[in-house]
């Protein structure tokens, strides 16, 4: 370690741009991820488009519906079950999309 010797008008100025950052980084707000990039596991599917678990485990198998695993978990984009309602491949409201991914968004892994 070693000592730094800065004038008081420097010093000034250096804290003075430390606090600046320090304001930036506390106004801006944390991002939410776009609504296609959320990630929902079965049991939030299931309960939106009204199906069994058996049935979306059928359109895994049958490649109707991509997904992926982690651990044990497999989770669904919103992109994906939106791609399934445009399809007509399952009867929903596509309306009620930004409800789903509320939903997601509270069942994303905390850090």
């Amino acid at each position: 370690m070693g000592i730094v010797i800065m004038k008081s008008g420097d010093f000034q100025a250096l804290m003075d741009r430390i606090e600046a950052i320090e304001k930036y980084i506390y106004q801006v707000e944390p991002k939410q991820p776009p609504l296609q990039e959320i990630w929902l596991d079965n049991e939030v599917v299931c309960s939106y488009l009204k199906i069994s678990k058996r049935t979306l485990q059928r359109y895994r198998s049958n490649g109707v519906i991509t997904y992926s695993l982690i651990g044990k978990k497999t989770y669904y984009t919103i992109s994906e079950i939106k791609r399934l309602l445009e399809e007509k491949r399952i009867q929903r409201n596509v309306g009620s999309l930004d409800e789903l991914a509320a939903k997601g968004l509270m069942t994303l892994p905390k850090d």
